[in-house]
């Protein structure tokens, strides 16, 4: 008898800028069941609520601070439920962030789904992460980043969907700092947790945006299970 493919969930994390929304979109094309979790959006969406924890955790969330662990949850969860018995794989984008969400993360998975998340981690080092923060440009209307590459042309419109671009809030210099120092204490050991469990894949986030996903689906391929 054939077996049954079983459910899995794999978590892209890198430092801002890493190009983790650019791996993550060329990863679903390699699946057909696919269901894409980025927990930034969430926590961008929500802050827009004319509510008084939304304006609380938006003016954190633009000095570069961290949103609660339980709000993350709370936004992840909520999505999850809505597709994740639909398909067979869920990427999560940026998520987890602290060793106390990834924990959380392998109780729901395996207690629902009897599995367990695998981390990809775009290493990049803080300088790099600097300079692509500092000129990145976002397009208001679908959101997505203008690649790096491009920017060097001077674009004035979204490449595409043709939206205008701006700069994000949270892309000041102090902001940046914030971030890269909060990627050291509380996302590094989370990187560790996993790899001493034997589910982690480190791959070199500096090379081109295809060798970044050569050296990326070499090494997750061998993990998944189809």
């Amino acid at each position: 008898m054939k077996k049954k493919n079983k459910f899995q969930v794999f978590c892209v994390i890198g430092k801002s800028g890493s190009g983790k929304g650019t791996q993550v979109e060329l990863l679903k094309k390699k699946f057909k069941d696919v269901f894409h979790i980025v927990l930034g959006d969430l926590l961008r969406a929500f802050i827009k609520q004319d509510n008084r924890i939304a304006r609380t955790v938006g003016a954190k969330m633009n000095k570069g601070e961290l949103a609660p662990d339980w709000l993350a949850d709370y936004l992840w969860q909520k999505e999850f439920m809505k597709r994740a018995g639909k398909v067979r794989f869920v990427i999560f984008e940026g998520n987890p962030r602290t060793i106390k969400q990834a924990e959380e993360l392998e109780d729901f998975c395996k207690t629902v789904f009897n599995s367990l998340p695998l981390a990809v981690y775009l290493n990049i080092s803080d300088s790099e992460a600097k300079r692509r923060l500092l000129i990145r440009l976002i397009c208001k209307k679908c959101k997505k980043p203008v690649p790096y590459k491009m920017l060097a042309q001077n674009p004035k419109k979204c490449p595409f969907c043709g939206g205008p671009l701006e700069k994000r809030k949270d892309d000041g210099a102090k902001a940046i700092l914030k971030r890269l120092v909060w990627f050291r204490t509380e996302v590094l050991p989370t990187l560790k947790y996993f790899k001493k469990q034997g589910r982690l894949v480190q791959v070199n986030g500096e090379q081109d945006v295809p060798e970044v996903f050569n050296e990326l689906w070499a090494k997750l391929s061998k993990k998944l299970r189809f």
